[in-house]
């Protein structure tokens, strides 16, 4: 069987290029998309099982674009996770009013795995 895939949308190409490392190496496989503009498209090409969506992002920011995602039928059900910098309050926040199968603070490794696996499964399904 594939791994499972994991989309990342983040506008920071370093935290992008250190998170799909940590990922790949845990043996998911990974596709980035560096702006929120595309992202949906990106989603519906490559089909992840869960998305890694960054809140700060210039001109389409997550808070805005997962609104457009919940909105798509065809993504409705793919989890979406906030992945940011942000205060945890707030974050925590963002997700709950905006639907966000999860939030993860950015730096927290361990709580990236965890709630990676939760919703997308183990790398490799059995």
């Amino acid at each position: 069987m594939s791994p499972k895939r994991i989309l990342i949308v983040d506008d920071d190409r370093t935290h992008l290029l250190t998170t799909q490392e940590l990922l790949e190496d845990d043996g998911y496989e990974v596709i980035t998309h560096v702006s929120g503009f595309g992202a949906t498209e990106r989603i519906l090409v490559t089909r992840p099982d869960l998305v890694l969506l960054d809140v700060n992002m210039p001109a389409l920011s997550g808070e805005a674009l997962l609104p457009i995602l919940r909105g798509r039928e065809s993504i409705r059900a793919t989890p979406v996770v906030l992945h940011s910098s942000n205060d945890e309050s707030a974050l925590r926040a963002a997700a709950t009013r905006l639907g966000a199968s999860a939030y993860v603070c950015k730096g927290d490794v361990a709580g990236l795995r965890r709630t990676v696996a939760r919703l997308a499964g183990p790398a490799t399904p059995p």
